[in-house]
């Protein structure tokens, strides 16, 4: 692909709703590096041990090459085995609709990431597909541009071709909630209350081991080390009043200044009446 930020939803949607398997089949070599890398939570591909010029994507785990034999056993590339798996998912689910909302392209980093609406049936099941939500990241690869056109050609390229850019890895993310719906979509309310649960220890935790343990606890001036506002290199918003003395000095002087302002605001309301 050329630009990357106005073809990736037709590629997308090329790759998981194409209309036959030949369309899909072509999409895939055309789009997919040979070494290219998948990772799912329910499967994962990592980059063929043939030798590349060009590196992974950082985000894979290093040993996973050594993988690479195990996950294409009968593949000469990983590409071939990222195939295998976008073919089982239309056999899962030989009717989805898929919806790409947001495009976000980084050129810089060669990177994008594209949030996508699914709703995946998978045709065993007797259960109503659900919506589910995901986010994948995908790493681009500049490819060499290609030699330019010798005179006279019809089909002559221009002087500064544009650079073609294919997928080295390909990332998926969701929420449980969204993973759920994707497998078993009537236990998504039970994935949700886990989840409030999950909230729920947060709290109890963040008050015995900070308010009753003190392990982490805003004390006075941090142990009278003083509190930085504004680390280097980051930005903070302004902060007010309360948030100032709250790390400041403590939850007591918090408690004070917020006593200090209910009299003021006592003063002058007996001051209006």
């Amino acid at each position: 692909m050329e630009d990357p930020a106005h073809e990736l939803e037709a590629v997308v949607l090329t790759l998981t709703t194409a209309v036959n398997a030949e369309i899909q089949k072509a999409a895939i070599l055309r789009y997919f590096a040979p070494d290219a890398s998948f990772r799912h939570p329910c499967c994962t591909v990592p980059p063929s041990s043939t030798p590349s010029s060009h590196p992974t994507s950082p985000t894979y785990p290093p040993f996973s090459r050594l993988l690479a034999p195990f996950s294409t056993p009968a593949a000469a590339d990983s590409r071939e085995t990222i195939l295998s798996i976008y073919q089982w998912y239309r056999v899962l689910s030989p009717r989805l609709i898929v919806h790409v909302k947001n495009v976000c392209w980084d050129p810089a980093r060669e990177e994008a990431w594209v949030e996508v609406v699914q709703a995946f049936h998978i045709w065993t099941s007797p259960l109503p597909a659900a919506e589910a939500r995901l986010f994948t990241h995908l790493q681009l690869r500049r490819m060499p541009s290609p030699p330019p056109a010798q005179e006279g050609d019809s089909d002559a390229l221009s002087s500064d071709p544009r650079p073609l850019f294919v997928i080295a890895s390909q990332e998926d993310f969701y929420h449980p909630e969204d993973l759920m719906a994707l497998l078993v979509p009537p236990l998504v309310p039970l994935v949700h209350i886990l989840l409030l649960l999950g909230t729920w220890a947060s709290l109890l935790g963040a008050w015995f081991f900070g308010s009753v343990l003190g392990w982490w606890a805003v004390k006075s001036g941090e142990g009278g080390r003083g509190v930085t506002l504004d680390p280097a290199g980051e930005a903070l918003p302004p902060q007010n009043v309360d948030e100032l003395n709250t790390l400041a000095n403590g939850d007591k002087a918090y408690q004070d200044s917020r006593a200090s302002e209910e009299e003021e605001e006592r003063v002058d309301r007996k001051k209006r009446d």
